[in-house]
């Protein structure tokens, strides 16, 4: 059974708002309906479900009928059938790939879509060339194909499908050769036989010793592992010698990922490759594939040049192959007609049963009006293939041939399409997804497209927080906004938070003076930018007849914030306009200049720049986290629900596992087939994020969340469902224990021993006894109630009687709530004995992992908690404390009237704790004490008076709430609320009808009891460890996998049905490939679920995803005039040639550096060898020529230059080398024998660092993953934490991720960096800066009396500039050696970086555009930008010794080794200098206004790069821009590619029509975009706002850059 996509995509959107719902609940029904009402406004928050479809493939000869035409050799009959069956057709691009290949000798691109055989199309060709070459008797080894992959999942795949074609082909021989091959034969056989279990082919040759040995014909690897193999001396028999001479192709698949800067570094290797191997023009043949490279044939001319570009070889438009479908009329036949709706759905339920009757089957046909004659062709064909009969019967059916016309045509809403083909029946919807599906299993042969392939979209966009309108009548918003107008009255609109446990209203924003001395209150720049949050205050809105907060004085000893040494924050009342925002105290002055002040009064929580952990409402708090929650979405949060109810909806699938018999091991084979025998049944999910660090986080939140949900969800399943024998049987905790082990191991949930298993459970079950008071707790939720048994307790009447409480007049019933109550304190304060197995400090059950309990009196004599406790008094310690216990016992004799001092209540209340503890009570045995040392003796409660009973449908568990805290309680005596300071009034309420929509209560109750495996799949991991993760994920044994792009491209993935975008990808090209990992082995339909995060390009996108579904593929492009990449291979080329010359320079880092290796390099070079210069002169472009120095050799020079490269590489290795020296010699010193035999171990591991891997690391050679500028955040290689992972950045990136106390999340670990790594012989180059709001920027070179200050701006005469410095981290940065463990919270990145221009570049190119007036548009090469990240404002304290880094001032530290340093400390900002390619736009003609406020041209600068990127299709992230003075104080824009050296992107502005479909792009973003309602006066993430600007958030608004734009555009 196939997911319902109609289904599946209400559920998803159902639990989106009901955790939106939940999560930020108000205390007012009329704004929650409110808020109800807008998230399920039709196309607001949710798109879909769309359909799209494609047609079939058209169909060409068979493989016999080119044998038999002469094209192909006949010895393809001895292929392996079942892998490339003769008598199957081709499809006719195929066919034509082949022919042009063959033939023609062209080369070829094949741009044929996904799952189009793109495969075949170069493979044939291939076979032909070495079938041919076995019939002449000229096969010798060597290479004569090259397949050449992005990654090593793709290359895997590939050599898998050789596997089987080769399998009757032994002459052919074949072998994958990347860094997961062994070197050595009998360990890759031994790897072999451990992944596959049989022996490999004699063809395949599974070791590099083989390959060297005997190159094989066809040879597979990726781009950076064919680097290797140039440089490597004895890998060079692949390309010269005796076995290289007949070089014949080469294939390049997933083309379109070599676009920007992997473009030029592709396009250098293959000039490289080819000089190497001697191939002379047309001498190769070259192949592209991808599954999306333009648009078919209307961008053949471009996908040719593209091509030619990067092969440096001939390629025109006849080249290019592109997909054939089948028109319509080939699909469908004369229609007999439609029959009944449900004949769809009747007929697809009984293909997908099981034990089905032909009678049955006959039935459905006749009595659904199938006309007579097609029901006996029908039952004739399904005798023998159903799916044929399937294909014949609906290809005449009315509906399908109406819906191939209409789906033709573009994507289409499952809605729309359901009323155009059944427009009057009531199962509309349902009937169109059964045909859908009928129309998906039909196809006429089992290896045949289906009668219509399709694909189900849906999309849910993120909330951008609420606003709320406090006219008479409150209104809530949700879209940023500053204002609103109701009922001709303007209103101030003011961000809207909650508290979460009594969901009382906030209003959030920061305090700013005006220039009329009024304070008011302002909207807040952005939610993640610490600026901002460091001014946020909170107001809650409060009762006019509220008492002041500040009136009682008295201490509450039960607070644990104290107790956690959290600072309690104190509250004061103010009255707050709600037409201007003013804002002031309560003493009768006015609060605003507006004139008609209209006012409410607010209670402020001074706590500004802090979390809000206590509520200025109920009390309540949270002591980690705020206790008030913004209506901001966590990405994390959200996509966890979003693929929680996702993966609950995926029907599980039968897991094939692959076997093939070995006769040479005939008991490995008989394993293998039993185990094969065996049942194994899985899900999947493929979670794809744009960003490595999203992916790796993801992963980890996922699985925590979901077993977090899957514990509660089984602990209430084994009490419903043994509801009866709970009850009469009066569980213990030990009984629900035993039971629930029991449905575990039942039901398969987790596979691990019992004692593991049992130990889980436990925690599970301690923590909702003992730690859980947050609202998700099944206790909160209605469903677990653990209730004191008194019924066992021998004599335990005796309490309800006893003197001293029935003298204050409390009756039996009320004394046994009363003890109810009192018992439960010990829960709630988790002052119970947890089971041996458990552990109350454990991290599970954070944030109050601490072991409780009470004294009679706290101590007067203790200072400080006991470590790893949380103690409390049972009785205040004195007439100025109080606590909830004696508050609540206050308020009932209150209640009655009884007149009783404090004194005599704190007496009363300590009897009632003697009545527990006594030696004589009933209630003794189950109050332990315990003695603490220094701290005196403390109670814990055994848990074994408690019994587990349901809270659903059960008369004696009753609910009530208070009429003014609004929490929930059990406990009733007198209507009295036990709140702490709370005089509200209880209320009996149903539960059940309360938390209808709770979205954990609907979770904890309906969720399918599955498990979920979720593994990261990023770049940042291993290779060999990244393969395991992805086998796993086919073999079922890992059920997600969170990745960034590496799934991206054709990986084969096994049966998957279904993938889960976390953010809407880059362009439509990324996201056909993201969506067709989905569907392409399975005869079920496809899912494609995509969230848009608070990204302008993702709500964009969202507004229209048909754009993105099925929108125009741009071809890729690149400019090769890459001065910095053009080096890297050049250096590249020369260490080639060194090497194969001089062979033990080369292996590690020891065999170069450590010898005289940069000495004999240099004179190698000084030598200048001829055949050297002439491969650089066809590697280098030749623009470059004179740039980099080719002809003169003057490169030579600058590499060996004082700060050349090599020169600094030798230099930091060596002190590198000194330092552990020198630290090791101390260490012996003061025999400290582990510290020595740890550095001893770190210098080993320095010396035999691969050589190659190590120089592209520091920019001497090709990193293609990473093009420039590559600085690592290093960790101690030693540790075994970080042995799969490898963490590098573009330094551009990395000086705000790694930057000092940045958290990097990998493998599930979280590392901290610490160090900005120094070299004591180098210091880091330091620079002066200075910037002015207008866009002035100056930086210039810091020496040693140089202090370049600038006093005010030579501009705009603003004197508040900031003169600032900052160091250049060239030599990267250095983790903290352990890593930490992950909690709930995702780490943040409190800081970015801004980038400035510095004016200089070299001038190509200007051209003027006329509109309203003159927009000139000058392109440069080479503009020099700067990027700077200054924290959090103020840069870093850096120490001047040991690089060690801190946001805040430092007293001691240590050093990387351990040691204590002495360094000084600078407090300077990180910066980086790059050149790319930039375009600047002075738009000062066309746009004539005489102000120009502030923001203004920010405002439009953004727009511009919305508008680029959406209008042209360039990843945002790849493009940027900056506001730039220029000398003759014009403001100009330069937008600026993100790629150092430049990649081409916004060059592009300035070709054809573009600039004006930029502007026409961006004007519609803005006219689109809701925010700042009529007014437009702010800007939101559907417009103007990304991460990295949100320094400007406050500025940017969308009026002012519609205004720009319409007056360029007027």
């Amino acid at each position: 059974m196939s997911l319902n996509p109609v289904e599946t995509s209400a559920e998803v959107f159902a639990r989106f708002c009901g955790y939106i719902s939940t999560s930020f609940r108000l205390n007012n029904e009329e704004l929650n309906q409110q808020i109800q009402s807008a998230l399920k406004e039709p196309g607001r928050f949710a798109r879909g479900p769309i359909l799209e479809v494609t047609l079939p493939f058209k169909l060409g000869s068979t493989i016999g009928q080119l044998i038999n035409e002469g094209v192909l050799s006949a010895k393809f009959k001895t292929v392996n059938k079942d892998a490339l069956p003769l008598d199957r057709s081709l499809y006719v691009h195929q066919e034509d790939a082949v022919k042009k290949v063959v033939q023609a000798e062209r080369n070829i691109v094949v741009a044929t879509g996904t799952g189009s055989g793109k495969t075949e199309s170069f493979m044939i060709p291939i076979l032909d060339y070495l079938f041919k070459q076995a019939e002449q008797n000229t096969l010798t080894p060597g290479v004569r194909a090259l397949l050449l992959y992005p990654m090593n999942a793709l290359a895997n795949d590939q050599i898998k499908r050789l596997r089987k074609l080769l399998a009757n082909n032994p002459e052919i021989t074949f072998g994958i050769y990347t860094g997961e091959t062994e070197e050595h034969t009998q360990a890759a056989l031994e790897k072999y036989h451990r992944m596959y279990r049989t022996n490999p082919l004699p063809n395949e040759l599974i070791s590099r010793e083989q390959m060297k040995e005997n190159p094989p014909h066809i040879l597979i690897t990726n781009y950076a592992m064919l680097e290797y193999l140039m440089l490597r001396p004895a890998d060079n028999v692949f390309f010269q010698g005796r076995y290289a001479a007949d070089w014949k192709f080469i294939v390049l698949d997933e083309a379109h990922t070599y676009t920007g800067a992997k473009g030029i570094e592709m396009s250098m290797l293959l000039a490289r490759l080819k000089h190497t191997i001697g191939s002379l023009p047309g001498e190769l043949r070259c192949i592209l594939t991808s599954a999306s490279l333009g648009r078919g044939r209307e961008d053949a001319e471009l996908v040719a040049k593209f091509a030619s570009d990067l092969f440096r070889d001939e390629f025109t438009a006849d080249d290019i192959i592109t997909a054939v479908r089948l028109e319509q009329e080939e699909i469908t036949k004369s229609s007999w007609g439609r029959p009944d709706p449900k004949f769809y759905k009747e007929i697809h339920e009984w293909i997908t049963g099981t034990g089905q009757e032909f009678s049955r089957l006959h039935r459905i046909l006749a009595e659904n009006g199938i006309p007579a004659e097609q029901v006996e062709t029908f039952l004739v064909n399904a005798g023998e293939d159903i799916n044929r009969a399937l294909y014949e019967l609906l290809r005449g059916d009315e509906r399908i041939i109406k819906a191939i016309t209409l789906l033709t045509e573009g994507p289409l809403g499952v809605a729309d399409l359901a009323s155009e083909l059944f427009a009057d029946s009531e199962s509309a919807e349902e009937s169109t997804i059964s045909l859908i599906e009928l129309c998906n299993q039909a196809r006429p042969r089992p290896d045949d497209n289906p009668l219509l392939p399709a694909r189900y979209h849906f999309f849910v966009k993120a909330l951008e927080g609420a606003y709320i309108v406090l006219s008479e009548q409150p209104k809530v918003y949700l879209e940023r906004l500053n204002h609103a107008e109701i009922d001709g009255i303007k209103y101030r609109a003011f961000e809207l938070g909650a508290c979460t446990r009594c969901h009382g209203l906030y209003l959030v924003g920061s305090i700013e003076t005006k220039d009329d001395g009024y304070d008011y209150l302002e909207p807040t720049k952005n939610q993640y930018y610490w600026e901002s949050d460091n001014k946020l205050v909170y107001f809650a809105l409060v009762d006019e007849t509220a008492e002041d907060s500040n009136a009682d004085d008295v201490l509450n000893e039960d607070d644990e914030l104290e107790a956690l040494g959290v600072e309690v924050p104190l509250f004061r009342e103010y009255r707050l306009c709600v037409r201007c925002g003013g804002i002031g105290h309560v003493d009768g002055k006015t609060v605003c200049g507006c004139g008609n002040p209209q006012t409410v009064k607010v209670r402020k929580i001074n706590n500004e720049g802090k979390k809000v952990y206590k509520c200025g409402l109920c009390g309540g708090f949270h002591p980690r986290g705020s206790v008030v929650r913004r209506f901001y979405l966590s990405e994390d949060a959200v996509s966890s629900v979003l693929a929680t109810a996702l993966y609950q909806k995926i029907p599980k699938r039968k897991v094939e596992e692959p076997f093939e018999a070995d006769p040479e091991d005939a008991l490995g084979s008989y394993f293998a087939a039993a185990a094969a025998e065996e049942e194994k049944w899985s899900k999947q999910l493929l979670v794809f994020s744009d960003s490595r660090q999203n992916a790796a986080y993801f992963a980890t939140y996922l699985s925590s969340t979901y077993e977090d949900l899957l514990a509660k969800s089984i602990l209430v399943k084994v009490l419903e469902e043994h509801r009866s024998a709970c009850l009469e049987n009066r569980w213990t905790i030990k009984d629900f224990h035993k039971r629930v082990l029991r449905y575990i191991q039942e039901h398969d949930i987790i596979q691990d021993s019992v004692e593991s298993m049992s130990e889980e459970v436990w925690r599970w079950i301690m923590r909702e006894f003992a730690a859980d008071t947050s609202q998700t707790s099944l206790e909160r939720m209605g469903l677990t109630v653990f209730v004191p048994d008194f019924d066992q307790i021998k004599n335990g009447n005796m309490l309800w009687e006893i003197p001293f409480l029935k003298n204050k007049g409390f009756n039996s019933e009320e004394v046994r709530t009363l003890y109810s109550f009192f018992l439960d304190q010990f829960r709630i304060n988790r002052a119970v004995e947890y089971p041996e197995a458990v552990d109350p400090c454990d991290p599970y059950f954070e944030p109050r992992n601490q072991q409780g309990g009470f004294w009679t009196k706290r101590p007067s004599h203790l200072k400080q908690q006991p470590k790893h406790y949380s103690l409390k008094g049972w009785v205040p310690a004195g007439e100025r404390y109080s606590n909830t216990r004696l508050d609540y016992l206050e308020k009932l004799l209150a209640a009655d009237g009884i007149k009783c001092s404090k004194i005599d209540t704190m007496k009363m209340l300590e009897d009632i704790f003697s009545s527990l503890i006594h030696q004589q009570s009933p209630l003794h045995d189950y109050l332990k004490d315990r003695t603490l040392n220094g701290a005196g003796k403390i109670y814990l409660l055994d848990p074994k008076l408690y019994k587990v009973v349901p809270g659903r449908n059960n008369p004696e568990i009753k609910y009530y709430r208070c009429t003014e805290c609004h929490r929930v309680t059990r406990y009733n005596i007198r209507g009295v609320c036990p709140s702490y300071r709370c005089e509200g009034k209880l209320v009996e309420i149903d539960l059940e009808q309360e938390l209808e929509n709770n979205h954990y209560r609907y979770l904890y109750l309906n969720m399918k009891p599955e498990t979920l495996v979720c593994k990261e799949h990023t770049a940042q991991l291993a290779t060999e460890y990244a393969a395991k993760i992805q086998t796993g994920f086919i073999s079922g044994d890992i059920n997600v996998l969170s990745c960034s792009t590496t799934f991206e491209l054709g990986v084969d993935v096994g049966e998957l049905e279904t993938v889960f975008m976390k953010n809407v990808p880059p362009t439509p090209a990324n996201y056909a490939q993201r969506a067709g990992r989905a569907g392409r082995r399975t005869s079920s339909t496809a899912y494609a679920l995509t969230y848009a995060r608070l990204s302008s390009h993702d709500f964009n996108h969202f507004q229209e995803p048909e754009k993105m579904i099925s929108g125009i593929v741009r071809p890729p492009y690149f400019s090769v005039d890459n001065i910095k990449i053009a080096k890297r291979h050049m250096y590249a080329c020369a260490f080639a040639f060194f090497w194969r010359t001089y062979e033990e320079y080369f292996n590690d880092v020891a065999a170069f550096f450590c010898s005289d290796g940069p000495k004999r390099f240099r004179e190698f070079l000084l030598t200048k060898p001829a055949e050297l210069k002439e491969m650089l002169l066809t590697v280098i472009p030749p623009s470059l020529h004179q740039a980099v120095g080719v002809e003169d050799w003057q490169w030579v020079e600058e590499l060996y230059a004082r700060d050349g490269l090599i020169t600094k590489v030798t230099k930091e290795i060596t002190q590198d080398l000194n330092d552990i020296e020198t630290a090791y010699a101390n260490a012996i010193a003061s025999k400290n024998l582990r510290v020595a035999e740890r550095l001893e171990r770190v210098g080993n591991t320095i010396k035999s660092r691969a050589l190659i891997g190590y120089l592209a690391q520091k920019n001497l050679l090709p990193k293609y993953g990473f093009p420039v500028d590559v600085v690592p955040l290093e960790i101690p290689l030693h540790t075994t934490d970080a042995k799969n992972i490898d963490l590098s950045r573009d330094m551009q990136l990395a000086i705000s991720e790694y930057a000092p106390e940045s958290e990097v999340v990998a493998d599930g670990k979280l590392w901290t960096s610490r160090y900005v790594k120094r070299i004591p012989t180098k210091e880091l180059l330091t620079y002066w800066y200075v910037y002015c709001r207008c866009g002035y920027f100056h930086k210039k070179l810091e020496t040693e009396k140089d202090q370049h200050q600038i006093a005010s701006c030579p501009v705009c005469g603003n004197s508040n500039l900031r003169n600032n410095r900052f160091v250049v981290p060239e030599f990267g940065f250095l983790a903290e050696p352990k890593s930490g463990t992950l909690g709930s919270e995702k780490p943040e990145r409190t800081y970015s970086s801004r980038s400035f221009f510095s004016g200089e570049s070299a001038s190509l190119e200007t051209k003027d555009f006329w509109f309203s007036g003159l927009v000139r548009i000058s392109t440069h090469t080479r503009g020099k930008l700067t990027v700077v990240n200054s924290g959090r404002g103020y840069g870093f304290y850096l120490c001047n010794t040991c690089g060690y880094g801190s946001l805040s001032k430092v007293t001691r530290h240590k050093n990387v080794y351990g040691y204590e340093c002495k360094g000084s400390f600078d407090r300077v900002s990180l910066g980086y200098d790059f050149e790319t390619d930039i375009v600047q736009v002075d738009c000062t003609g066309a746009i004539d206004r005489h102000d120009y406020p502030a923001g203004y041209w920010e405002s439009l600068m953004f727009s511009l790069i919305e508008g680029l990127s959406y209008g042209l299709d360039i990843d945002r992230s790849d493009i940027d821009g900056t506001l730039y003075i220029d000398p003759y104080g014009r403001r100009t824009i330069i937008l600026y590619d993100t790629v150092p050296g430049g990649a081409g992107h916004v060059k592009r502005l300035m070709e054809g029509d573009n600039f004006r479909a930029v502007l026409e792009a961006a004007t519609a973003i803005l006219e689109r975009c809701n925010c700042g309602s009529s007014e437009k006066d702010t800007s939101c993430y559907g417009c103007l706002r990304n991460y990295r600007n949100q320094y400007l958030h406050d500025l940017l608004r969308r009026d002012y850059a519609l205004d720009a734009l319409q007056r360029i555009l007027a």
